[in-house]
């Protein structure tokens, strides 16, 4: 049995077997068809494409003929989906796409079933749905390595990167780009080269070196000019415009979008369209024109709810609705806005989408007067930037904990000068223990959080002295069985000094109990073991190892290992066993030396608390030892 065979755009297509009616008209038309859809996908006449394949497909019925041959299927099929994709109809498209695989079955169409699953793949995270993503693309490499196809093994590489980088793992991204560049430099194709430079260029922006993000960006757009890749030098404009953006070239990053917009309206891309929608939304709030910005968002946000979509660009949107929101002082639409943004975010597992978030919404907290929850969330968005290594989103992050800290660092730095006034010894005392305890805290691999509550309680742990008589607290000589009851007071009277003082960190525990002895035996309290707050049993160590190398009115400094010596008798007794080892360690290693009966300046607690933002990666493992 022989097969006819039509030829429609260049491509041998097997419509149909000797035994199928030869009747020339419909046969015309069925041709006539397909090409004209093709050629509709082509000039981005999306909607009328799929008119032609559904006319196709209603008068093959019609004639109840036989099935398509395999290879019209296919052909069918993928012009469907890729009309329905670039209208932004996902789910008719991986409808359209899976087909192909229930058909796809001998190993001889291997080639055919590689391109479905990463065109598939490609579909889903645009959906958000990224765990299923991964697997088709990885079934689409694995089945390209299998039959040697360099060309489809770079593009599916390549959109596995693009997966990575919404997910957040940039490095991750950026391996995969690299592994795609040399295979697309090897086969010299320079559009699809191109296709990666601009992601690579992508990566560059989100670690933050913004110059060589358009540098890559702009080596792209020249190719695709040159080859007049419209949608995709379209895509680049986008991105070119998102970096000048972050660096506040407003009107420079307007001229790019609008270019970017025009492009994507006249060639009907929904997906293009949504992009530059959204991004257009965030800079003319940049620019205070609010009203453009709610249109444009109004306009993405429109889209999506029609397409029911709930992925990254929904994120987007919720996340610049709430900006607008925000700018007009509606704070609680705003909080809305933000929260819902948050949701979808986690539930798609975009981790550098929800720091963005919890950025905006810390930033709005901080507007509502609630500092405690914005700093919670702007230290939880800190940290995601830090793990995914996007320095330039983490140094704006940074700036805003910095400016909301620098509040309660002045209320720090007035107390300590009421204390300096009252004893000098207390206040340089003070700073030194701090900068021991946050030496320690590192070592134990605590977060930062707890570090900044560690060091806030440090600063503050004999703030009570202020309120013990001059005669006690100065006395040349042993105490007095009452005048030590006094002083044993000034934990207590800490507390009461700070009461109606509100800290985004929970400073008065271990205030109260950093005089507390591991064996019960301390005071106020005489609480024992892990009962003793951690920061407590932290500041005991370093406040004790502070008072032995210090000269005091009453008693000349310790050497360090006269003074580790002295300690290590009471580990267990009045330390931390697990906490003192450790200390002595980092006091062996020279770590304190700077810090060790030196002498503090005026502001040097501003200086100690520069040193609490840590990379949390490198003390994970310790703190689970610590804990466990």
């Amino acid at each position: 049995m022989s097969d006819k065979l039509i030829d429609v755009n260049n491509e041998n297509l097997i419509l149909f077997n000797d035994n199928i009616s030869k009747d020339p008209d419909w046969m015309k038309t069925i041709t006539n068809l397909m090409s004209l859809a093709k050629d509709a996908n082509e000039s981005f006449e999306y909607a009328q494409a799929v008119n032609y394949l559904n006319t196709l497909e209603e008068i093959w019925d019609s004639k109840n003929l036989p099935d398509f041959s395999l290879e019209l299927r296919f052909e069918l099929y993928k012009e469907k989906g890729k009309a329905f994709s670039s209208q932004g109809k996902h789910d008719e498209a991986i409808l359209e796409y899976q087909k192909i695989l229930k058909f796809c079955r001998d190993s001889k169409y291997m080639n055919v079933k590689s391109e479905t699953f990463a065109q598939i793949g490609q579909l889903l995270s645009k959906k958000g749905d990224h765990d299923r993503a991964l697997g088709y693309l990885q079934r689409a490499i694995g089945s390209y390595r299998r039959i040697d196809d360099r060309l489809g093994l770079c593009k599916a590489i390549r959109n596995l990167g693009v997966i990575y980088l919404q997910l957040g793992e940039l490095d991750e991204a950026e391996i995969n780009y690299i592994e795609a560049i040399d295979i697309a430099e090897e086969l010299c194709n320079e559009t699809l080269y191109a296709d990666l430079v601009n992601n690579l260029g992508a990566i560059m922006n989100m670690k933050g070196n913004w110059r060589k993000a358009l540098d890559y960006y702009r080596e792209s757009l020249n190719i695709y000019k040159s080859s007049n890749e419209i949608r995709k030098s379209a895509y680049t404009k986008n991105n070119i415009a998102i970096t000048l953006t972050e660096q506040g070239l407003n009107d420079e990053a307007f001229v790019y979008l609008k270019k970017a917009y025009k492009i994507a309206t006249d060639i009907k891309d929904a997906s293009l369209t949504l992009i530059v929608d959204i991004n257009l939304a965030d800079l003319y709030l940049k620019k205070g024109n609010c009203q453009n910005a709610k249109n444009h968002c109004r306009a993405a946000e429109h889209y999506l709810i029609q397409a029911d979509f709930t992925n990254g660009n929904f994120v987007e949107t919720q996340k610049i609705a709430g900006k607008i929101a925000r700018f007009e002082n509606d704070y609680e639409m705003s909080l809305n806005y933000f929260d819902n943004a948050l949701d979808v975010a986690r539930e798609i597992g975009t981790q550098f989408l929800e720091a963005e978030v919890l950025l905006e919404r810390g930033t709005l907290y901080r507007l509502m007067n609630r500092p405690f929850d914005a700093l919670n969330d702007l230290e939880n968005s800190y940290h995601i930037y830090t793990n995914i290594n996007a320095d330039s989103k983490k140094e704006v992050t940074e700036n805003v904990i910095d400016s909301i800290e620098e509040l309660y660092l002045n209320i720090f730095n007035s107390l300590a000068e009421d204390v300096d006034k009252k004893d000098k010894y207390t206040k340089g005392h003070s700073d030194r223990v701090a900068s021991l305890a946050l030496l320690l805290g590192k070592e134990l691999g605590l977060k930062s959080y707890m570090l900044k509550t560690l060091v806030a309680s440090a600063l503050l742990h004999d703030i009570g002295k202020i309120k013990i008589d001059d005669n006690i607290l100065k006395k040349d000589g042993k105490l007095s069985d009452s005048e030590y009851s006094a002083i044993k007071k000034h934990p207590e009277l800490g507390v009461d000094l700070l009461r109606g003082k509100e800290f985004p960190w929970d400073v008065k525990p271990s205030i109260l109990h950093h005089h507390e002895k591991i064996n019960g035996t301390g005071y106020p309290f005489g609480l024992k073991g892990e009962d003793i707050p951690i920061g407590a049993r932290i500041i005991c160590v370093a406040d004790v190892f502070d008072a032995l190398t210090s000269d005091r009115v009453y008693r000349k400094a310790f050497g360090t290992q006269k003074a580790l010596e002295i300690m290590q008798e009471d580990s267990g007794k009045a330390f931390d066993p697990v906490i003192l080892s450790c200390f002595t360690n980092l006091i062996n290693q020279g770590k304190a030396d700077s810090v060790i009966n030196s002498i503090t300046e005026k502001d040097e607690l501003f200086s100690i608390w520069s040193q609490c933002l840590i990379d949390e990666n490198k003390n994970n493992n310790k703190l689970q030892t610590l804990v466990s």
